[in-house]
């Protein structure tokens, strides 16, 4: 099973810097990323199996779609979904997929887990 953690909080960081244009910057580049407030965590999830996928077990996406279509979590909740990868070489398979809510108890502000089952030997 592969698991993936988003790192970093998105246009969050800027405004603890305090630097004007950066937070523009940050807001543009993480609304085109996916990131911040009014994105879907499934769209999160997917970026981040193709990342995975790719950067670490070297296997070029060309797509992944999962669904249902969740905007969030529930402090402490999990969600689950089904996504269908598909591969640069034509191949593809379908993933039981998790998104975790990290926050429970007395965490704050933790980003979101993503778990997903591991693609077939190639």
């Amino acid at each position: 099973m592969k698991v993936a953690r988003l790192r970093g909080q998105c246009a969050a960081g800027a405004f603890r810097r305090g630097a004007g244009l950066l937070v523009l910057a940050a807001v543009v580049v993480g609304g085109a990323a996916g990131c911040g407030p009014n994105s879907d965590a499934y769209v999160n999830l997917q970026n981040a199996m193709k990342s995975q996928l790719a950067d670490v077990d070297h296997r070029p996406v060309t797509s992944v779609a999962c669904t249902p279509h969740v905007h969030g979590t529930v402090r402490g909740a999990t969600a689950r979904l089904r996504c269908s990868v598909a591969f640069e070489d034509g191949t593809s398979y379908t993933a039981d997929a998790q998104i975790q809510n990290q926050n429970s108890g007395g965490r704050h502000n933790m980003p979101d887990r993503y778990s997903w089952d591991s693609p077939p030997p190639k």
